[in-house]
């Protein structure tokens, strides 16, 4: 496991290899406790059931105007931060071993568990015995993996782009595809790809460029509090003030980047104040987030199920808030589990990709 060694900043703190593994990749501290905190906020977003109580219903939708674009920002500071000189075909065979062997791992696994409970308990997204073949082509087990699509097609085309004028470039024509409304096809998730490129890029041009990387990485009271109040306004704004209102379409497109700056400085304020090591837990869920993505739907789905059986009122506050706390937390300590134990065999690291 890596240590912990911090520069000048306290929120600069990375996490260094050992010298015994030298050959493993250096962890960027802050980065990783926002993958965690993303996770989670992903787990919880793909928790809302038609009982919703309104307060959970409004958390969901905050959720969703940011989640993702950090997951997509982070994954292009950590690339450009770590990214090796080597040939392009060893780098795509890289990220079919890390990307799409588990892809159609955790989509033969979980098409299988849908159509084998079927009948018997209620499954979100229906499959079929043809859902196989589609799966080759959309993602079929469960729409979020569309993510992992996407991903794949940053690393087959960004590496394309070997300068850092060239990148800035492609950062330019991400934010115009953007906003462009092209039509595009579901099908290999090429929309998601085109929505999806300019946070991507973001990342990748925050680390290149020297002032705007010295803005993510420094920790600053102030300006992170200027942050917060920008979010937190927009936010009431967006759900509180003006929801279908004239101002609604320039929040919309203030919010994706707001949410990525302001978990960005939550994740820096927690490493300037926690004594962080390699056993604490949000890190552990850091380096577990790969795992939780691809499956904390099937155990969130099989803990709703339990609590479905339950003879309770979910419509109750005081039933809702324990249940949603019980689903969610599966859909978190299930997959870590799941995570400790694929480490230990080399058939499973292999089929996903760790």
């Amino acid at each position: 496991m890596p240590y912990i060694q911090s520069d000048k900043t306290m929120c600069n703190k990375t996490l260094i290899t050992p010298p015994e593994n030298q050959n493993k990749v250096k962890r960027i501290l802050f980065i990783d406790v926002a993958k965690a905190i993303c996770i989670i906020l992903v787990v919880i977003g793909h928790y809302i059931p038609d009982n919703s109580p309104g307060w959970y219903v409004t958390i969901h939708d905050i959720i969703y105007t940011f989640h993702m674009p950090l997951f997509m920002f982070a994954s292009g500071y950590v690339y450009i931060a770590t990214v090796k000189d080597i040939p392009y075909g060893k780098l795509i065979l890289k990220k079919v071993r890390r990307l799409m062997v588990p892809y159609f791992t955790t989509s033969i696994i979980v098409i299988s568990i849908k159509i084998l409970t079927e009948g018997s308990m209620s499954v979100d997204n229906p499959v079929t015995v043809a859902s196989y073949l589609r799966m080759f082509y959309y993602p079929e087990a469960g729409y979020f993996l569309w993510f992992i699509w996407a991903l794949w097609w940053m690393f087959v085309i960004i590496p394309l782009f070997r300068t850092r004028d060239a990148r800035l470039v492609l950062f330019f024509i991400g934010l115009v595809l953007h906003y462009t409304p092209l039509p595009l096809t579901d099908v290999f998730c090429l929309a998601q790809f085109k929505n999806m490129l300019v946070f991507f890029m973001l990342g990748v041009i925050a680390f290149e460029h020297t002032r705007l990387h010295s803005f993510i990485k420094d920790f600053n009271v102030k300006q992170s509090v200027v942050i917060a109040a920008l979010f937190v306004v927009c936010q009431y704004i967006r759900f509180g003030v003006d929801e279908q209102g004239t101002t609604t379409s320039v929040i919309n497109i203030l919010l994706p980047y707001l949410g990525i700056l302001f978990i960005i400085e939550i994740s820096k304020l927690w490493c300037h104040v926690a004594i962080l090591n390699k056993k604490s837990a949000i890190l552990l869920v850091s380096v577990s987030s790969y795992i939780i993505y691809l499956f904390h739907t099937t155990f969130e789905g099989f803990a709703k199920a339990v609590c479905r059986k339950l003879p309770l009122d979910s419509d109750l506050w005081y039933v809702f808030v324990p249940e949603a706390l019980v689903v969610i937390t599966c859909g978190v300590v299930v997959p870590i589990i799941l995570f400790k134990v694929f480490k230990r065999y080399k058939v499973t690291k292999v089929l996903f990709g760790l």
